[in-house]
């Protein structure tokens, strides 16, 4: 249809309320496809962030249980074995990486501080001292007396942290408000997060143990008023970088207590790109402080249309297109079916004018091909009958001359007186004979050679291109023939051997050459025959092939083989001629 005709159609109202319906369905579908990856990214979302909250609630469980078993384990040993402590401390902190360091505080008397430094240095912490934060405070009253809760127990015990064993935390506000909470519950306290002297953030669970296992007996029990309290220092850290791994595309915060004070650092989405198109954020935000640890778990993560969205979103927008393009043409087809009708009739009438010129011209070759069998099949002929006179010429003149000089020899001898004369026309006689056998023997060797029986085909090439004497013309000469043309049927044989001899004859004759290249093999279920010299070629637009020429193309042609000849003038001619053989 004429581009005329088709912007008609486009401007027909019913094509433009079609593409009008079409550009509704189109952003209804894009607005599904929104939708549901919308809806697909926030149930992964919440699913992941399910993952991530039990992985938070889990490591408090451990903290809590560590915390307990970490005060069983001291309520029955006492203070004095602290080596069972800390095997068991070194297993948790292997086992859970979020968790620092333990802790144990016992409950001294101020009056009793060098008794209690004594001992401790007696079980090999040599430096122990009881200090505090603030030597000018009032001691702190639990129960009505003052009393000191130094630290005895540390695990790792790290060089930065000797320094701590004694220490008092009664004097720190940070600690004595939990410490003191956990002495009138009896529960476990949880510390407000700070920062940790190693770097990171985290925080302290506290547990205050009122007296000892009532079956075991210590002998500073005394002493030490009774009073145990451990301490776990979890690395918060450490905690949301397990929930990164699980939700690795949210922005995660963990809170404490109602002020919602930041309790680890801030993790925002790692080596994950936004969506480029933002159409949702999704919240999730659980309370974790059943466990008397009160924490906040906040995940926040944009939802949108990402590049994978936006390509699957461009395929189905092409598809849509590709879908309307093909209704588009079959309205149109149908449209214009009469002018193309039309042109389709003028179009078979040009294809008919193309057809008969096609029919005349291809008439015309054959003719012409015709008229080049008819005149090759008359040169034959006369090449034939030439042959024929030749060779009757040769008996008349050779055979005939020869015998009856035999003939006049032989009466001679019949005549002769003495032994000399019959010696030297019995000796005339051999050297006619000889002569008349050499003639004999070279008209069969053209008439078919020798060697082609005898030897095969490679040693009959070789004894043809020797026949013309290139060596005395200063051609020079590269002859290449595979033994495997031997092994060909005898109608392969014969035909090879002709058009060596006629593209040989041809290059000799007209070439004017120095250098003749000859080459014979057989590759592929084909014998291969190249003819090339560096003559002076000819002009095959001016030139039709001669009958030599044409007679190798005839042979080759009879028994389905081409023929190619290349020829630029002054750089030589390059015949080459393929052959199929056919199994016998």
């Amino acid at each position: 249809m004429e581009k005329s005709s088709q912007l008609d159609y486009l401007l027909l109202p019913s094509t433009l309320v079609r593409f009008v319906l079409w550009l509704l369905s189109v952003a209804a579908v894009l607005a599904m496809f929104g939708t549901f990856t919308l809806a697909t990214q926030r149930a992964a979302f919440e699913k992941d962030a399910d993952d991530a909250i039990d992985n938070i609630h889990e490591q408090l469980v451990v903290n809590d249980a560590a915390l307990a078993s970490f005060a069983s384990l001291l309520a029955s040993i006492g203070p004095n074995n602290l080596q069972e402590a800390r095997q068991f401390t070194t297993s948790m902190r292997d086992a859970y990486p979020h968790i620092y360091m333990f802790e144990a505080l016992i409950g001294v008397n101020p009056a009793d501080k060098g008794l209690h430094q004594q001992h401790m240095r007696e079980l090999g912490y040599q430096d122990y001292k009881v200090t505090r934060y603030g030597t000018k405070k009032k001691f702190n009253m639990v129960d009505g007396q003052p009393i000191h809760y130094p630290i005895f127990f540390i695990d790792p015990l790290l060089e930065s942290v000797k320094g701590v064993m004694g220490f008092d935390m009664l004097s720190v506000r940070s600690m004595r408000e939990p410490l003191l909470a956990s002495l009138a519950s009896g529960e476990v306290v949880a510390s407000k997060p700070y920062k940790l002297r190693e770097g990171g953030r985290g925080y302290t669970l506290i547990k205050a143990i009122s007296e000892y296992n009532s079956v075991a007996q210590y002998e500073h029990k005394k002493i030490w008023q009774g009073r145990l309290g451990v301490l776990l220092v979890i690395k918060t850290d450490t905690m949301v970088a397990s929930v990164a791994d699980i939700v690795p595309s949210a922005n995660i915060r963990l809170l404490y207590g109602a002020e919602r004070e930041l309790a680890a650092e801030e993790i925002f989405p790692q080596g994950i790109s936004a969506p480029i198109i933002t159409m949702d954020t999704f919240l999730v935000e659980t309370d974790l402080g059943g466990l008397k640890q009160p924490f906040t778990l906040c995940l926040k993560q944009s939802g949108g249309l990402y590049a994978d969205d936006l390509k699957l979103m461009a395929l189905l927008f092409l598809v849509m297109c590709i879908g309307y393009g093909a209704y588009y043409r079959v309205l149109v087809a149908e449209h214009g079916l009469k002018l193309q009708r039309n042109s389709a009739l003028a179009e078979l009438s040009d294809q008919y004018a193309n057809l008969e010129a096609t029919v005349a011209e291809r008439t015309k070759e054959l003719q012409r091909k015709s008229d080049e069998n008819t005149s090759l099949a008359q040169q034959l002929i006369r090449v034939q009958e030439d042959q024929i006179l030749h060779i009757a010429r040769e008996l008349h003149d050779e055979f005939g001359q020869t015998l009856t000089a035999i003939k006049i020899n032989a009466h001679i001898l019949e005549s002769a007186e003495n032994i000399q004369e019959v010696v030297t026309y019995a000796q005339d006689i051999t050297s006619q004979a000889d002569a008349l056998y050499e003639t004999m023997r070279d008209m069969i060797q053209r008439l078919r050679p020798e060697a082609l029986d005898m030897f095969g085909l490679k040693v009959a090439v070789e004894q043809c291109i020797l026949a013309f004497h290139l060596d005395e013309q200063e051609i020079e000469l590269d002859l290449n023939i595979d033994d495997s043309v031997n092994d060909v049927e005898e109608i392969y044989t014969i035909a090879s051997y002709r058009i060596v001899q006629e593209l040989v004859n041809n290059t000799v004759k007209h070439s004017k050459l120095t250098k003749l290249t000859v080459k014979l093999y057989v590759s592929d279920q084909q014998m291969h025959i190249l003819v090339k010299d560096n003559g002076i070629g000819f002009n095959p637009l001016d030139h039709k092939l001669g009958f030599g020429l044409s007679g190798v193309d005839e042979r080759a042609r009879s028994l389905g083989g081409i023929v190619d000849i290349n020829t630029v003038v002054d750089e030589g001619v390059n015949a080459y001629v393929c052959i199929p053989l056919q199994a016998s």
